[in-house]
């Protein structure tokens, strides 16, 4: 609705423009081609937002931000040589800027040149060792290297600086999982729980990996420590239902299942999910309870 609205207004601006005595500046214009452009990059339409941009840079060639922005276009669009040439012109004009080096980086990264990618962010990280932005981008860039290890123990080493270290841990967590080990993940885990800020909110993200990589002892566990800090939460309820019911532990499964509906649980696609899980056994008789406890649909 926010894009939209100022689509509203630039489009009302431009008619404004028109219908004036006096003639708009070129600064005018340009100002309204960019703020239609943003507008259109809100939407994620990038081929309009890319011609907006352009609009713009015909009205004020000399415009940063709007050079910058559609550079930042260009990578949605696929166009990661002409977004570097716009990114190494600015770069040029202000070499200290580490958000343009990061910015052509991350063009590097989407044009699958990691190479090049994970050479930039370490020399940025060289220079700025405790920037996050730098140091979530070189561990992506190692994950999409595969070296899943090293980007783990990158985040995983950043924690304790990081302006939000709960992020840091909880994506090492999933990367030790990514390579499949669970040691180390649950290690990285055990970090996390005994420094989060939000121990519910680091709970439900380590329960939600460990669930979707098939952890599900490990799941069930972090749910339960969930529950002790909210009982009813629904969500909650529910996810540890599920497992009790994958690992065989079916009266504790749908025990959890029925207080949750009895709270309000009405997630529909999560139910079929569960019922189509490849490791739930008889999955007919725990439609049955389902519809007794409500769930209609089934």
């Amino acid at each position: 609705m926010r894009a939209t609205a100022a689509l509203a207004c630039v489009a009302a601006a431009l008619s404004l423009s028109a219908a004036c005595a006096s003639r708009p500046t070129r600064d005018d214009i340009a100002a309204e081609y960019y703020n239609l452009a943003g507008a259109y990059f809100e939407l994620e339409n990038w081929d309009a937002a890319s011609r907006y941009y352009r609009r713009a840079l015909a009205y004020e060639p000399g415009g940063r931000r709007a050079r910058f922005n559609l550079a930042r276009v260009e990578i949605e669009r696929g166009a990661y040589s002409e977004a570097r040439e716009l990114l190494t012109a600015l770069q040029n004009e202000d070499p200290d800027n580490h958000l343009i080096s990061q910015l052509i980086g991350y063009a590097y990264y989407r044009a699958g040149e990691l190479a090049e990618a994970r050479e930039l962010f370490e020399r940025l990280r060289s220079e700025a060792p405790y920037d996050d932005r730098v140091i979530r981008n070189l561990a992506m860039v190692y994950a999409a290297e595969g070296t899943l290890e090293s980007a783990a123990v990158l985040l995983a080493d950043a924690a304790p600086t990081a302006g939000d270290p709960a992020a840091f841990y909880i994506q090492a967590v999933e990367f030790e999982y990514q390579r499949e080990d669970r040691e180390s993940a649950r290690n990285y885990a055990g970090l996390l729980l005994r420094e989060a800020e939000d121990p519910v909110a680091a709970l439900r993200a380590l329960g939600e990996i460990a669930y979707e990589y098939r952890d599900l002892d490990r799941a069930a566990e972090w749910y339960g420590a969930l529950l002790d800090e909210r009982p009813e939460d629904l969500d909650a309820l529910f996810s540890r239902g599920a497992l009790k019911l994958l690992i065989g532990e079916r009266e504790a499964g749908e025990t959890l299942l029925a207080e949750a509906f009895d709270l309000g649980f009405d997630d529909r696609e999560r139910v079929r999910e569960l019922l189509g899980d490849e490791d739930l056994e008889n999955a007919d008789e725990l439609r049955a309870f389902l519809k007794e406890q409500g769930a209609c649909f089934l």
